[in-house]
């Protein structure tokens, strides 16, 4: 795998990986658990920026 990746710089995909990297990006299906986490989160984002309470639930 053709990664370059540093503490104070960025991560370079060159080849193959780039490819599949772009075909990943556009072809595969987002996760759904990822697409709740995010929505969530953007409530929360709502919420704080309003200046009301909100809470966090803890998944068992």
């Amino acid at each position: 795998m053709a990664i370059k990746s540093s503490t104070f710089g960025r991560v370079e995909l060159s080849g193959a990986d780039a490819v599949r990297f772009v075909q990943h990006m556009n072809e595969d299906k987002p996760n759904p658990l990822a697409l709740a986490t995010l929505a969530r989160g953007r409530e929360i984002i709502e919420k704080t920026n309003k200046g009301e309470a909100f809470k966090l639930k803890r998944n068992a």
